[in-house]
């Protein structure tokens, strides 16, 4: 009886482009389903062009597949909303804004990857880490947190990372409920984008001055 033979460790570096290329094509099919629970191992593993047993080399399982793509949707995020943040250096409330409406900006033009970020149907034993889900999203709240914090030297970080929180959900609100409601009519966004500025930041220093307030 003839024996298989045994796989070829692949080349220095061969496995580390699998694994992204694994990535890639997950992210692009989330980006097309808009829907992880359709998200199939067999449709990302042949757009990366590989066998689906393949998958297994890497990931344990799609769980494991899907929180690796979730982090990196959280890292684009972000980096969206740096970049949108330093075009404004110096001025720290045009700064709150532009993170406004880079986070709105990144949700509507990438669908897939922010339904993504916020499908909850995850492992609880999943990573909770700096490396994890969590440390991801908190990288984007921090930023918020951080901005808001340069408008008012005087806001504690506690209280800047609830304004943070406030700025965060409100926004995400937002496109939950413009998905959820397309035909409403919302506020246009430049103007609803400054007046939720203008109200957090104003209102974080009220409320670090008077706590009571």
């Amino acid at each position: 009886m003839s024996r298989s033979p045994a796989r070829r460790r692949n080349p220095r570096g061969e496995g580390d482009r699998l694994r992204v290329a694994l990535l890639d094509a997950a992210t692009e099919k989330l980006a097309e389903v808009q829907d992880v629970d359709a998200l199939s191992v067999r449709a990302v593993t042949a757009a990366a062009g590989v066998s689906p047993t393949s998958l297994y080399l890497h990931f344990a399982d799609k769980d494991e597949l899907v929180t690796a793509v979730k982090v990196r949707c959280f890292a684009a995020l972000d980096e969206r909303m740096a970049a949108a943040e330093a075009e404004h250096d110096g001025d720290p409330v045009a700064q709150v804004a532009a993170l406004g409406r880079a986070y709105l900006a990144f949700a509507r033009e990438q669908p897939g990857w922010y339904a993504a970020i916020f499908h909850t149907n995850f492992r609880k034993d999943l990573p909770r880490g700096d490396d994890g889900i969590a440390g991801a999203g908190l990288a984007v709240l921090l930023r918020v947190a951080a901005a808001a914090r340069r408008c008012d030297p005087v806001l504690g970080e506690e209280d800047a990372f609830v304004v943070g929180t406030f700025l965060w959900t409100t926004l995400h609100g937002r496109v939950a409920v413009t998905k959820a409601m397309p035909s409403f009519p919302f506020p246009d966004e430049e103007e609803w984008i400054a007046r939720l500025t203008a109200q957090w930041v104003g209102s974080s220093r009220g409320a670090a001055a008077d706590p009571t307030a």
